[in-house]
């Protein structure tokens, strides 16, 4: 299960969490993953488009324990459908430590739907993704 804390692509806030080690970039959604791996999440964006209803991107994601020592990173693809607000993402494990350290290659697959907060006024509202909860799945 995954836990999104907070999602700030939308308003252009950096979501709190390291800066990727080789992208050096900042995170874009952070939040915790809890089950057979437990620790924090964060993804960052590496490229996407909107056709019509639904986003289309590509991410890498890192997840560490709480100490922010990583445990695994990877790769993915996926679309978020603006019309029912589900996402569904599928990847690969690129790197992996510790007990996890057999899951190098393994493919990755995430799927859940996102909640919306408006940041803004009634009047003017600014809507922002608020959770994502949802499954991650290595195999």
């Amino acid at each position: 299960m995954i836990t999104i804390e907070d999602i700030s692509e939308k308003n252009r806030a950096r979501a709190p969490g390291p800066t990727h080690p080789v992208l050096l970039i900042d995170p874009v959604w952070s939040g915790t993953i809890s089950g057979d791996i437990e620790g924090k999440m964060f993804f960052y964006n590496t490229g996407g488009k909107d056709v019509g209803q639904a986003h289309f991107f590509e991410e890498t994601w890192l997840i560490t324990d709480d100490d922010l020592n990583t445990l695994l990173t990877g790769t993915d693809s996926g679309v978020v459908s603006w019309a029912n607000d589900k996402y569904r993402m599928n990847g690969v494990v690129t790197e992996a430590y510790g007990d996890y350290a057999r899951l190098v290659g393994h493919n990755v697959h995430m799927s859940g739907s996102i909640t919306w907060q408006n940041i803004g006024t009634p009047e003017e509202p600014v809507m922002q993704p608020a959770t994502a909860p949802g499954m991650f799945r290595v195999n």
